[in-house]
């Protein structure tokens, strides 16, 4: 059997009581034993008593004294008349003096002595006897002539005699009695022992029954324990090995050998790591995690637990999870160790992981998407609202303006939907983070009034706000959020209410740290139903006029998210037909530091110097919109399609002001900026103005380390850029930073990240033949590229198409380089020979850095 530790304290404390009070019971008897022995030794000391009182019974003892006293006075007569029996008179004597020292040494007077009753003879007789012996023992003439003396001493004497032999009879009676009533008490206390003996025997006889009643309950139930024990032994899934403090195996489960492959009779008596366990790792193992095995302690709470590669018969390696124990039994210390094949689990966390990787790509996909389609989509946005803008500029009647404005309102409606993807977007990356500086509680909220205003009175709404309590005009947070969703919450509402109210309520709370907006409606409403829906993204309500007012259903999503990531909550309350109430509550502190001036847009917008701009951007019509905007105001200005050309540009003429377009190809706005700063042109110094489109406060910040002055958004609105102008025309943009440029970083040879992203969901076969026709394919047309004439008008619709392939399966380096080759053919740079040349050694570099990377993979 395997030993495993059990918990029998219940056990225990069950069966404690009868073992104890059978060996309380197991104690008495054998006192009792002892105490009956005892009185058996003492019964016996008293019949050996009088078993010697019987061969030397006091009372014949005295009779013969008495007598022989009596012959010793005849023979002393009998002597005086025949000298001849003078012998007799000594064998006499010396019996009378024998028996009267027997008597006085006994035991029995040894009490009398004290008496003066029976010590007064005894003297008197004790006088006679010393004196007469020396007449005995003297000559036959002596004694002779002595013996009319010893017959008068004799009959002196012979009353004492008496005396002596009747006291001595009274204390054998005494003494006799005594002895009968002693040895009576001593047999009826062993009466009394020996019933306490045969009770406590009795007793012991029960005890030991239901001490065998329940030794045979426990041993069933440890048969029938030992039965569950072996079955969940006999049928666990996982392998049970048990080892000795040496390690040796000393039971091996069916589990184990089925996972292992091992019989028990093989595994038995075997090393456990050295059978178990890769050889290759053995001493890792011994010195590593299993330790412990060598000094035979018990396990730490961290290594009781592990992971390791085990290894079969067959020499198959496979991921097990041990568990493992001390426990000890009778033949010393054992390791118990439940060992699980793990490789299924593995392989579904392998899977988990390939799955949430596929979906982190997808989501980055996602991401990168909506960001790259919302670029895409302001672009000819730019150009539309710009051109609108321009069209101002025109003489238009009445019919055409209404046009216009419609336009332009569909316009901005349309800017608005691709700036909520663009958010959503950023915010799914983790790139939105909140903002904190001071503003005016109060002219946000009138901007928000002064946005919605046309929008309320194209529906007939009535659109105000108001404090409820005291007012605080200064707070510090993030405006820019804070206004957006603002924005939502009051379009929400113009939107579904038609020829009724929509009010804004500001309300302090926390002791002025936190604002409460409420945007309250005399809509349509909302059912209760809705009320969480309406929050989730693209969500809108399935009602008619839902439906006719239309919308993507991000504007409450993204006000959800931006809330959340400013610290706040929001939230709504609404009843079908009742209308709606949007609340807001952001924590906002008030704000100590002066606030900004207002800014006031002139009217109509002032006149400005001409000045000498330099426009670098490289979209078309971007470039066309910003140069009319600008030349319509006098200004006179050159174009630059990328940062490369803005930099020879800014070296090599002096602007009054440059207006830099952010993402270009060949060089961003930023490295353009910092080479600009760092030269020694005639534009290190003038003012930069980045041309940006949504930028984050952190992008911002960047661009002002990069050496930018100032900042307008995407898509140019004319006011802002004459404001920006104007700035550089007062000289109230600071003076401009000297910056140190920074080296860009080498283009690796291929993107990782981009090809791992392609590769996932991809089997093995069809991933080989995609990168087979992307290699077949560019090995045919990069060579041919590299050898077509620079003037060739197909060059750069040759170098597109390659620059795509490499885009998708991440060639970086040679993407490029073909797109530089694709700019300079849309601008009419020439391209040298040496560039197109240094193509096939590029494609070569990446061709070798691709095989590798799909090998590894």
């Amino acid at each position: 059997m395997i030993p495993i530790r059990q918990d029998n304290t219940k056990e225990a404390g069950t069966t404690g009581t009868p073992w104890r009070r059978t060996g309380a019971t197991v104690l008495t008897l054998i006192f009792c034993l002892g105490l009956v022995s005892g009185m058996a030794l003492l019964v016996l000391r008293e019949l050996d008593d009088l078993s010697q009182a019987n061969s030397d019974n006091l009372q014949w003892s005295l009779a013969q004294a008495d007598v022989e006293f009596l012959r010793f006075q005849l023979e002393l007569e009998r002597a005086r008349d025949d000298p001849t029996r003078l012998d007799q008179v000594r064998r006499r004597f010396d019996i009378f003096y024998s028996r009267m020292t027997t008597l006085e040494r006994g035991t029995v007077f040894e009490r009398l002595r004290a008496d003066p009753t029976f010590d007064h003879p005894r003297t008197h007789l004790r006088s006679f006897l010393d004196s007469t012996v020396p007449l005995i023992d003297g000559s036959d003439v002596a004694l002779f002539d002595a013996l009319p003396q010893l017959a008068r001493d004799t009959r002196h004497i012979a009353d004492d005699v008496r005396t002596f032999s009747l006291s001595g009879l009274s204390a054998f009676a005494q003494i006799s009695d005594e002895r009968r009533q002693h040895l009576v008490q001593t047999l009826l206390m062993m009466a009394v022992v020996l019933a306490v003996l045969l009770a406590g025997l009795a007793l012991l006889t029960v005890s030991f029954f239901r001490l065998a009643k329940l030794s045979q309950t426990r041993a069933r139930e440890v048969q029938r324990t030992a039965g569950r024990l072996r079955t969940i032994i006999e049928t666990a899934l996982d392998a049970i090995v048990v080892t000795d403090a040496e390690g040796r195996i000393r039971e091996f489960n069916p589990a184990a050998r089925r996972i292992f492959g091992y019989t028990r009779e093989e595994a038995r008596h075997r090393s456990a790591i050295d059978l178990l366990f890769p050889s290759d790792l053995a001493e890792s193992l011994r010195d590593g995690p299993l330790r412990f095995l060598d000094s035979a302690r018990a396990p730490e709470a961290h290594e009781k637990q592990i992971e390791i590669t085990a290894v079969d018969r067959f020499g198959r390696r496979f991921p097990a999870e041990i568990s493992i124990d001390l426990a000890e039994d009778d033949s010393g210390r054992l390791f118990v160790a439940y060992i699980r094949d793990i490789s299924r689990r593995k392989a579904a966390e392998e899977g988990l992981t390939v799955a949430r990787d596929r979906a982190l790509a997808g989501e980055r996909a996602k991401a990168e998407f909506l960001a790259v389609m919302s670029h895409e989509m302001r672009t000819p946005l730019n150009g539309l609202l710009g051109s609108m803008q321009l069209m101002r500029d025109h003489r238009l009647d009445q019919r055409q303006s209404e046009l216009l404005d419609r336009m332009q309102s569909s316009g901005r409606l349309l800017l608005g939907l691709v700036n909520d993807v663009l958010d959503l977007a950023k915010f799914e990356a983790g790139k939105m983070r909140p903002e904190s500086r001071p503003f005016s509680l109060t002219r946000l909220l009138d901007g928000v009034v002064e946005t919605m205003a046309p929008l309320a009175a194209q529906n007939h709404d009535r659109l105000s706000w108001r404090w409820v309590g005291p007012p605080q005009d200064a707070a510090e947070g993030d405006a820019r959020r804070l206004r957006q969703v603002l924005l939502n919450l009051a379009g929400n509402a113009v939107k579904f209410t038609q020829g009724g109210t929509v009010e804004i309520e500001a309300e302090l709370l926390r002791d002025g740290h936190a604002v409460e907006f409420r945007v309250i409606d005399s809509g349509i409403g909302i059912a209760e139903a809705d009320l969480e829906r309406i929050f989730s993204d693209f969500e809108t309500l399935d009602s008619s006029y839902a439906r006719q007012a239309g919308g993507t259903g991000l504007g409450l999503g993204i006000a959800r998210r931006l809330t959340e990531m400013m610290g706040g909550e929001i939230g709504a309350e609404s009843e079908p037909g009742e209308g709606s109430l949007f609340w807001l509550r952001v924590p906002l502190d008030p704000s100590t530091e002066p606030l900004p001036a207002r800014a006031v847009r002139s009217t109509p917008r002032p006149e400005l110097a001409p000045l000498d701009l330099l426009v670098v951007e490289d979209n078309e019509i971007n470039r066309f919109v910003a140069r009319e905007m600008l030349e319509a105001d006098g200004h006179r200005v050159t174009e630059a399609s990328d940062g490369r050309a803005g930099v020879e540009w800014a070296e090599a003429q002096h602007f009054d002001a440059i207006l830099m377009d952010i993402s270009m190809p060949v060089m961003d706005g930023t490295q353009a900026t910092q080479r600009i700063r760092a030269g020694s042109g005639p534009c290190a110094r003038v003012p930069i103005i980045a041309v940006t489109a949504h930028a984050l406060p952190e992008e911002l910040a960047r661009f002002r380390e990069a050496g930018m002055t100032d900042s307008i958004s995407k898509p140019i609105d004319r006011a802002e850029l004459t404001e920006a102008l104007a700035r550089v025309a007062s000289g109230e943009l600071p003076a401009a930073p000297v910056v140190t440029i920074r080296p860009a970083p080498t283009d690796p040879l291929i993107d990782t990240d981009q090809l791992s992203t392609l590769w996932a969901g991809l089997g093995a076969e069809a991933s080989a033949h995609l990168m087979q026709s992307f290699l077949a394919e560019l090995d045919e047309a990069i060579p041919a590229l590299a050898a077509t004439p620079p003037d060739r008008p197909d060059l750069g619709p040759l170098a597109h198409k390659c620059a795509g392939s490499c885009a998708t399966f991440g060639a970086v380096a040679l993407r490029r380089a073909l797109g530089q080759v694709e700019l300079a053919t849309k601008q009419g740079t020439p391209v040298a020979p040496a560039d197109l040349a240094a193509l096939n050694d590029l494609w070569a570099r990446s061709r070798l850095a691709l095989e590798a990377w799909h090998r590894a993979a």
